[in-house]
């Protein structure tokens, strides 16, 4: 589990490691991976590298797309409530979202070009 405080990541000393001990020692240190990040330091003694598990970074990877989508919904959920309370005023043209050059493609497109079993496969 990686410790957050004040925005930035918390870890103690024994969890770093230099690149050259991980090049040395990559089966210890993906053993160590498995209970707790190992963070790799460079040549300038930075951070530059984590080492996870894998079950750990899924994990993240899987809470952050959570997030993102929630995001995503609650964003547009705002946006439909505001349409909801002022229609005319929150309507936006077409040619502004795309910009010039994609609404004219976007008018130039032929709708007979791909079949009904394309388009709705």
């Amino acid at each position: 589990m990686v410790v957050v405080a004040d925005g930035k990541i918390a870890f103690s000393r024994d969890r770093i490691i230099s690149a050259t001990q991980a090049s040395k020692n990559f089966g210890e240190c993906r053993q160590r991976a498995k209970h707790e990040p190992l963070f790799v330091t460079d040549r300038n003694a930075r951070v530059d590298t984590v080492i996870v598990d894998y079950d750990e970074f899924e994990a993240m990877a899987l809470e952050l797309e959570r997030l993102r989508l929630e995001r995503f919904y609650a964003t547009a959920a705002e946006r439909l409530a505001e349409v909801d309370e002022n229609p005319h005023q929150a309507t936006v043209p077409l040619s502004e979202v795309l910009g010039e050059e994609g609404y004219q493609d976007f008018l130039s497109l032929d709708a007979d070009e791909i079949s009904d079993e394309v388009l709705f496969a």
